[in-house]
């Protein structure tokens, strides 16, 4: 009816008023534009269209969802459409699913029970099982976070504290597993151990969680927390080095451990300074950014931690107490 109406004046009046009807048109398409682009979810944003809350990676300029306030909506972004968020979301998820099949399906099970038998216990089972879980729930939190991430600053804060904590319980479970089966004969050292990994990991929880510490200006300190609570694990290795030397390190895994170990320092560091877009902002806004090599490294950091609990289960299970 507006644009009727502006139509219809135009028939009749002066040229004088010919800048101020070109104005009104040109409102009036803005509006419509912008309803537009609040209906339809797939409308992409630049970094400068953001609202104030978010925290983008200052290097990645485009391709950014629009805050959704729904998370139907935000969920479905994961397929309907590719985005900035997308191969962050897939270097996590599609891992994912794959732990999730080797949980469910008998391959490793039969894998152990064919070559240890019944010599693996109950609690040698739970150990396992905890590992891959607490990998599994890691890699699901941060698909949630950077899905849900353009839900609302709530939502979003919400599901950042729940990727720390995916992130501090897959510490957990890698130190926990490798600790159980690394010392396996020497129970007294391995609780040691498992007492000192979860103060440290309840204090990374404390800084990671506390609101004192979740702006851009912390942002090294966290990674420096992290960092610093993974590199705890050169204690029990040099520990076990010392007593026992190298046959017995490499023995229980430590080689792949350290291949792990490596992993997550190049992650870190590509999520610390944030190459390669820090080169060339904006030409990694969809692919090959740092946080979805981050994601790739911690993938590869995952699999190397279970080919070392798999070469710790066999050292343990072949004389390892006779001999030490």
């Amino acid at each position: 009816m507006a644009l009727d109406s502006l139509r219809l004046r135009s028939t009749t009046s002066s040229p004088s008023v010919e800048p101020n009807r070109h104005h009104q048109l040109k409102q009036e398409e803005q509006r419509n534009t912008y309803i537009e682009r609040d209906q339809n979810q797939n409308y992409l944003l630049k970094i400068k269209e953001l609202p104030p809350w978010a925290d983008p990676n200052p290097h990645i300029l485009t391709s950014y969802r629009p805050s959704s306030n729904n998370t139907l909506t935000s969920l479905a972004s994961i397929f309907s459409h590719w985005h900035n968020e997308t191969t962050n979301i897939h270097t996590h998820l599609v891992p994912a699913v794959l732990l999730i099949l080797l949980l469910t399906h008998s391959t490793l099970y039969t894998y152990l029970v064919t070559k240890y038998g019944d010599r693996l216990t109950p609690f040698d089972w739970g150990i396992i099982v905890t590992q891959l879980l607490t990998a599994t729930g890691c890699l699901l939190a941060s698909t949630l976070y950077h899905t849900l991430l353009n839900h609302s600053e709530r939502v979003a804060e919400v599901w950042l504290a729940v990727d720390y904590v995916g992130i501090i319980a897959l510490m957990m479970g890698d130190f926990v597993s490798g600790l159980h089966f690394g010392f396996y004969c020497f129970p007294r050292v391995k609780f040691f151990y498992w007492g000192l990994i979860t103060v440290l990991s309840i204090l990374s929880g404390i800084v990671l969680l506390s609101p004192r510490y979740k702006s851009e200006d912390h942002r090294l300190f966290r990674v420096g927390v992290l960092v610093a609570t993974g590199l705890s694990a050169f204690a029990p290795i040099g520990h076990a080095w010392i007593l026992w030397g190298t046959a017995y390190v490499m023995g229980i895994g430590v080689g792949w451990y350290l291949l792990e170990g490596g992993c997550l320092m190049l992650g870190c560091w590509l999520w610390i300074t944030r190459f390669p877009e820090c080169l060339y902002p904006g030409r990694f806004d969809l692919w090959g950014g740092s946080h979805a090599l981050w994601h790739v490294f911690v993938v590869f950091s995952i699999a190397a931690h279970v080919a070392g609990l798999l070469k710790g289960v066999e050292f343990s299970y072949h004389g390892l107490c006779a001999h030490y």
